[in-house]
């Protein structure tokens, strides 16, 4: 750039900031150039709210799963300070099935059985939407529906790892049964054993020998 040219731009933005000093009443160049700078970080940060909320999301979310047990017909199960379990649907159904459009539960104070549907899900798989039962893993009562998914049930679509119902069980020596679970590695596992296989679910029991062979 010519030196006239570049000493008519310094001029133009020397007029400018004085302009705006007046405007903003400020006390000095320096003011006002920290002023901008200060407002200029402000509207990056802004821009970088979204992208640092879904980093801390899937943060929190990888931690999550990895300190909940898995069913293998997709249901993640954390157990309670009080020995009850909360009990959820693993991201297999929004991210594998198309995405999860509905969900109904049993109501408080119902009673539930092990290996028995309690609830079911609905997702956009096909048309017309698909259901899925979702199973207890064990037997005991529903004493908290989560009503908040039950309403909304999009919101799964977006965090899977939000709990659906917590169950008590009916004998607190059931709570052993979540070491016949699998761990989070485990059921990774799994999903790699279905998504190998024809695209035909599994029977119950050839679904209990992927289980016995990954256990092994």
């Amino acid at each position: 750039m010519d030196k006239w040219k570049n000493v008519r731009v310094r001029q133009e933005l020397l007029e400018e900031a004085e302009t705006e000093l007046k405007k903003e009443e400020l006390q000095s160049l320096s003011e006002f150039v920290s002023e901008a700078i200060r407002l200029r970080m402000e509207a990056l940060a802004k821009d970088r709210v979204v992208e640092y909320l879904e980093r801390d999301k899937a943060g929190r979310i990888a931690q999550l799963q990895g300190q909940l047990m898995y069913t293998p017909k997709h249901v993640w199960v954390q157990a309670t300070p009080q020995g009850n379990l909360k009990i959820g649907v693993s991201d297999y159904f929004p991210s594998q099935l198309k995405g999860i459009v509905y969900v109904e539960a049993s109501k408080i104070g119902e009673t539930v059985s092990k290996d028995k549907p309690f609830g079911v899900v609905e997702t956009a798989a096909g048309w017309p939407f698909v259901i899925h039962d979702v199973y207890s893993p064990i037997d005991g009562k529903v004493v908290k529906v989560n009503k908040e998914v039950i309403d909304d049930p999009y919101l799964l679509n977006g965090n899977a790892y939000q709990w659906i119902v917590e169950i008590q069980p009916t004998n607190p020596a059931q709570e052993n049964e979540t070491e016949r679970l699998l761990s989070f590695e485990q059921y990774k596992e799994l999903l790699v054993k279905l998504e190998t296989r024809p695209r035909v679910p599994p029977g119950d029991s050839e679904l209990a020998g992927m289980v016995r062979e990954i256990k092994q």
